[in-house]
């Protein structure tokens, strides 16, 4: 009877265990993929009919094929081969699911007119204590630096959509893609760190450990299409081994925008472009990619543009970030970053340079904007600071919308093609960095236009401040060493609310060579003399061809 018991017992246990090392693996029929040639609106992520086939292949040739249906979820299962079954999606939930030993099948659906077949390595279901949370090597990665692992991340990409959002984690290796990876909503992806290689961190030239390569020209390493929100990167360095028409993101699309976008720490090395946002012709390029942030990141020998962007009334801010630029050359703009029709953009602490014998191009590009805030950031070895409209479009340039620099460095030209208001407070210019003319409206205070007048001065230049440009309201600037001042001065006219108070100065004192015009108060000047005399009870003083006379 003990016998009987436990042998009933065992069986129990075993087919329980069997039961148990089953995976669950369900999803949707799912393609994640940027069209360029819609018509119509047309999401990054799109969803086929439950009627269509799903080919599900066993890729462990070690063991023989074992998958089963989850029961009253998902379509029943029908075996092909030895190796291959397939399976179609409840019509009630539009999902799909079947069991099996292996931790990934192959999953293989037929797309749709823009995608053709896609093909995922499907991961199981996770323990609940960690569903959200994936890692690239679970989906077949390798990350040696040879091996092509592009279906790992697009299939990463696919199962993440198909659970509406997620954190991949990018572990230590150098990860080799081949085609563009379209990337969906929620997603967050992060490395280790975003070190660039090669970086002088020691006296050993080393890669990032945690890096993403690209590998061939003409393509992109990410994309993000129309309805895509809520996405990040963080700690990874983005690398291209061509320069040739290669983007480390690539955004466009034509009918609905996409928002809500994170950089952190990201380094985007080596590419034509680290960050390529446009919108696609068939709507007038009216696409929007908005609320994006760039922070703490690193854009190193991008070939055109750090950041390019053309994207109509969108919201960009670019903080703490470092811009290091090419020499500029044909063939080789070399810019840090270029906005186009955008809307209000924030560049804060962030650094752009080339190099002494290698100044790269400009660090803002600006065709057309709203709002443009510059606060706290600096150039060195760069062909210009600031380009507005370099293009010189005749219906560029709006005086709503200020340029505001705050204590910033610019010593490269800062140029202005169209009309447009600046706002500059506690910046640092070189003597000749602004070029303008008089559609440029000024409105600044405690601005400097030279380095310290006793230690180089303007190196034998004479200061131009803001050029040709119409200034309305500027403070003045002591004379110091051998970099001569200027007055505080008022380009409209000025009322006043209150009583104004001039200095008061003895006849005596009254200072020569100042042009004419200046006013003061003489306190012992005799009225209605010219030049003005002494002797009197005060009176107001003007100098009136080149002498002081007493009104």
């Amino acid at each position: 009877m003990l016998k009987s018991v436990f042998i009933a017992s065992l069986t129990i246990f075993l087919l329980a265990a069997g039961i148990a090392a089953q995976n669950k693996f369900e999803g949707y029929n799912i393609v994640v993929d940027v069209p360029k040639t819609q018509t119509r609106a047309t999401c990054a992520v799109r969803y086929l009919p439950p009627s269509t086939t799903v080919t599900i292949t066993d890729l462990n040739p070690a063991t023989p094929m074992k998958v089963s249906s989850c029961g009253t979820s998902g379509g029943s299962i029908v075996q092909k081969t030895a190796t291959s079954a397939t399976v179609k999606a409840s019509a009630g939930d539009n999902k799909w699911c079947f069991q099996g030993e292996d931790k990934f099948y192959r999953i293989t659906l037929p797309g749709d007119q823009y995608s053709g077949p896609v093909t995922y390595n499907w991961v199981a279901q996770a323990d609940e204590r960690t569903r959200g949370f994936y890692n690239i090597k679970d989906f077949g990665a390798v990350g040696d630096g040879q091996t092509d692992d592009t279906v790992a991340f697009k299939s990463a990409m696919a199962v993440i959509a198909s659970n509406n959002g997620g954190t991949l984690t990018i572990p230590d290796g150098e990860y080799i893609i081949t085609s563009p990876v379209a990337v969906p909503s929620a997603i967050i992806i992060q490395g280790t760190n975003g070190l660039h290689s090669m970086a002088s961190t020691s006296d050993l030239i080393r890669r990032n450990p945690s890096r993403i390569t690209l590998r061939g020209s003409k393509t992109s390493l990410f994309r993000v299409g129309e309805c895509i929100e809520h996405v990040s990167f963080r700690d990874i360095e983005l690398y291209a081994q061509s320069n040739d028409d290669t983007n480390a993101v690539e955004a466009y699309g034509a009918y609905i925008s996409s928002q809500g976008f994170n950089f952190d720490r990201v380094t985007f090395q080596n590419f034509n472009r680290g960050i390529n946002a446009y919108g696609l012709p068939q709507t007038d390029l009216s696409w929007q990619i908005d609320y994006v942030k760039v922070n703490a990141c690193r854009f190193v020998y991008n070939r055109d543009t750090g950041i390019f962007v053309n994207s109509r009334n969108t919201d960009w801010k670019i903080q703490g970030s470092l811009f290091i630029n090419p020499k500029k050359q044909p063939g080789q703009n070399a810019n840090s970053m270029h906005f186009e029709r955008v809307g209000a953009v924030l560049i804060e602490d962030t650094f752009g340079g080339g190099f002494v014998n290698a100044f790269g191009g400009t660090f803002i590009n600006i065709l057309d904007s709203a709002v443009t805030t510059i606060i706290g950031s600096q150039t060195e070895q760069m062909t210009a600071s600031i380009v507005y409209n370099g293009v010189e479009n005749p219906y560029a340039g709006d005086y709503s919308y200020p340029i505001t620099i705050i204590n910033s460095i610019f010593d490269a030209p800062i140029i202005f093609k169209a009309r447009r208001t600046l706002v500059s407070t506690g910046s640092f210019y070189g003597p000749k960095t602004f070029s303008a003319d008089e559609r440029v409206r000024v409105y600044s205070t405690g601005d400097r236009f030279c380095y310290d007048g006793n230690i180089l001065g303007c190196q034998g230049a004479t200061k131009n401040n803001f050029d040709r440009a119409t200034v309305i309201f500027m403070t003045g600037q002591p004379s110091e060493g051998q970099v001569k001042g200027h007055p505080t001065y008022f380009g409209t006219d000025v009322q006043f609310g209150a009583p104004v108070q001039m200095p008061a100065l003895p006849v005596n004192t009254l200072p020569t060579g100042k042009p004419n015009g200046s006013m003061v108060y003489c306190s012992d000047c005799r009225r209605s003399s010219t030049p003005c005399q002494g002797g009197g009870n005060g009176a107001p003083a003007m100098v009136v061809g080149n002498q002081w006379s007493c009104l």
